[in-house]
């Protein structure tokens, strides 16, 4: 109860005391105990019953859409204030003196009993009323609000001309005519009011049973309580000399009680008859919304299964149910007559044996399935026992009576089937099949999609172990290149992919010697960064032991020819810098040229060299060179990949190697983090694009000399 609520509860008690001691003492005062047009009195029961509607009515708001409880609230209102009516007339006494049509109760126990009966008979009769006003607006009409205000206006209409009209009220006669008009209009809004049932149309079977059943009680009890407030008996006498305000709003409560639930049971009654079908469409209808749901929010593969038949039977009313997929690799639609090509698999079976399943066959021994993909719409067979599509053993299977067989397609493609059976014949009509049908769509959308997130999980599963892939390739780059005051080195490796295939490395082998290595291995991605690990354990434990770059090369060359794919192979070129004299020795195993600046010129120097892994017989030792310069201060060495000569532009054009040259001989004079950045730069303006196509790796030496 919110604040408002309390304040109008308040409001309303207040009211009532206030009235109860009000008459009590008008009638210790008055000798004839009656009550005659007083406005005070009349005051008092307006703000009493006023409140007690308003609190009502508030409280009542959250069941404007419950039909089943209004009409609950509303029979039951009747029922105690029946009773207790009939236990007051059997138990006190309700004597009332009538003159000249004024009626007042006969002692202060009469007054008493009168009281009682005029709040209770109110506060029913504001239950009443307020609660049929709620069913009436549930499922509103255009016309509804017009229809009921009209309703409110002749009922106040007659109420007030009772009032004036009345013995207990003014007394004028004048006005009974009047009052009798009022009365004839107010009973039209009632009867037009009172045909407002179109909640009844989405009540289930039972729920229209139980609208039937307190309907009937409903009409029975408002009837009686008309008649005895229309009569000469307690009810009536009570109220009119309680206040005639109250007499008429209690009366036309009533009657508006019997009209409604005399059309709502007759109303229930005929829509009896299509509650099963109705009970029925809106199974389908929560079903699907079921699956829809399903569709969001079960990724489990064996889990919408399960649920996927288990609804299947919940909207088709079936006996069994199975889902027959197709293997991802198959084929979506039957092309083999040989029943033994035939492959499907069952899934979820509900009330069947796969054995069962697999003993159906047509009546030229394929598989029964192929009814449904052959003809890429649903099948369906009425008798099973009788149709000739299906072998003779088929047909003699017991249980089944009913078979409807819908396939399931995604992107055009039949990938399955939904079979769902019934035991009687002729069990599905036209209507089920389409319902099955659409039911059917969902269940393809939500099987690719459970689908579609398993391969997204497994997706997302190789980027993170690409991810760490990536993340030891790295830290199998050298972290801290070696400095000195004679030279300076910049590196960088670019993968196209999350890894790559270009390797590089900077080995100290001793105070005055120096190794440089860059190498690319043939394809893009995981392979290749695999054959890139090997490489680097190969040479780090061949390199450093005095040989010449060009030893080091053909001995590499016999275990990778050994453990790499015959159509792989890996480009290298390796150098070694004498770190006091400025000498420089390398080898190129199919490598890229060595660029070499000196005073402003540059040329690209390249000596013979097959690739690792191509041969190994002696002609890979026999066609390498080894070739050595002495470098001069400011001269600048420049080993790169093939990813950097060969990026294309929008127009397919290559980097090429006058453009390296160009670009390393125009900051030669620049340290070699900022030659390294000018080279990255230039390839990523010429390519217009931030992601490499090829992998793309770059060595820079600037010698600075002064040993």
């Amino acid at each position: 109860m919110n604040l408002r609520q309390r304040i109008l509860f308040i409001v309303a008690a207040s009211g009532f005391l206030l009235d109860f001691v009000y008459v009590f003492i008008q009638r210790a005062l008055n000798t004839s105990g009656a009550l005659e047009g007083d406005l005070f009195h009349t005051l008092l029961m307006l703000v009493a019953f006023g409140g007690a509607g308003l609190y009502y009515t508030r409280a009542s708001e959250s069941d404007e859409q419950q039909p089943m409880q209004l009409i609950g609230r509303t029979v039951i209102a009747a029922t105690v204030f029946l009773l207790l009516l009939g236990i007051i007339q059997l138990s006190v006494s309700t004597q009332f003196t009538s003159r000249n049509g004024l009626v007042a109760p006969d002692s202060f126990s009469v007054l008493v009993t009168t009281m009682i009966i005029a709040t209770t008979g109110g506060l029913s009769a504001v239950v009443v009323f307020v609660s049929l006003a709620r069913l009436v607006f549930i499922k509103r009409r255009k016309n509804t609000r017009r229809n009921f205000i009209f309703l409110v206006a002749t009922s106040a209409s007659y109420i007030l001309l009772e009032f004036l009209a009345s013995p207990n009220g003014f007394g004028l006669k004048s006005l009974e005519t009047l009052a009798v008009i009022a009365y004839g209009l107010t009973f039209a809004g009632i009867l037009v009011n009172a045909f407002h049932f179109s909640w009844i149309l989405v009540l289930t079977r039972r729920e229209k049973l139980l609208n039937l059943l307190l309907s009937l009680f409903g009409f029975v009890f408002f009837i009686i309580l008309a008649i005895y407030a229309s009569g000469g008996e307690a009810l009536h006498d009570g109220l009119r000399a309680y206040h005639p305000m109250l007499y008429a709003f209690v009366t036309l409560s009533f009657h508006f009680g019997t009209a409604y639930m005399g059309i709502g049971f007759a109303s229930t009654l005929l829509h009896l008859p299509t509650a099963k079908e109705f009970d029925r469409k809106k199974m389908e209808i929560s079903t699907l919304q079921n699956l829809s749901r399903l569709i969001t929010q079960v990724f489990d593969f064996d889990e919408l299964m399960a649920t996927t038949t288990h609804l299947a039977l919940e909207v088709s009313e079936g006996h069994a149910a199975w889902l027959e997929l197709m293997p991802s690799n198959g084929k979506s639609r039957r092309e083999e007559s040989d029943a033994a090509d035939f492959r499907i698999v069952r899934n979820s079976l509900k009330n069947i044996t796969a054995d069962e399943i697999a003993r159906m066959q047509t009546s030229d021994g394929a598989a029964f399935e192929q009814l449904a993909l052959e003809a890429g719409r649903p099948v369906l067979i009425q008798d099973f026992a009788a149709d000739r599509r299906l072998s003779v053993s088929t047909r003699s299977f017991k249980g089944i009576g009913t078979l409807v067989m819908v396939p399931l397609s995604s992107h055009g493609e039949i990938i399955g089937l939904l079979c769902v059976t019934k035991k009687e014949a002729y069990a599905f009509d036209k209507d089920a099949v389409l319902v099955l049908t659409a039911f059917a769509d969902m269940v393809s959308v939500a099987i690719e999609n459970s689908t579609l997130i398993r391969e997204s999980i497994v997706k997302e599963r190789m980027e993170q172990e690409l991810i760490v892939a990536q993340q030891m390739q790295r830290s199998l780059l050298p972290q801290i290149l070696p400095s000195s005051p004679h030279f300076e080195i910049a590196a960088r490796s670019i993968p196209a992919y999350e890894v790559g295939g270009d390797y590089y490395d900077v080995l100290p082998f001793d105070e005055t010697h120096l190794g440089f290595v860059v190498g690319d291995v043939s394809g893009k991605g995981v392979s290749a960064a695999l054959y890139m690990a090997q490489v680097k354990g190969i040479f780090q434990s061949l390199s450093g032991n005095g040989a010449t770059t060009r030893d080091i090369l053909v001995k590499m060359n016999g275990p990778l020819c050994n453990s790499m794919e015959r159509k792989s192979f890996i480009s290298l070129l390796y150098a070694v810098l004498n770190t006091g004299s400025g000498r420089l020795s390398f080898s190129r195993a199919g490598h890229c040229p060595l660029l070499h600046v000196h005073a402003g010129e540059a040329r690209y120097l390249q000596p013979e060299g097959m690739a690792l892994g191509l041969d190994a017989t002696e002609r890979f030792a026999n066609s390498l060179q080894e070739e050595s310069i002495q470098l001069d201060a400011d001269d600048v060495i420049v080993m790169y990949t093939d990813g950097v000569t060969e990026a294309r532009n929008q127009q397919d054009e290559e980097f090429q190697y006058r453009r390296l040259a160009e670009t390393v001989a125009r900051n030669a004079m620049r340290p070699a983090d900022e030659i390294l950045h000018a080279i990255l730069d230039d390839v990523r303006d010429h390519s217009e694009r931030e992601d490499a196509e090829d992998d793309i790796t770059v060595l820079v030496l600037r010698w600075i000399g002064g040993v």
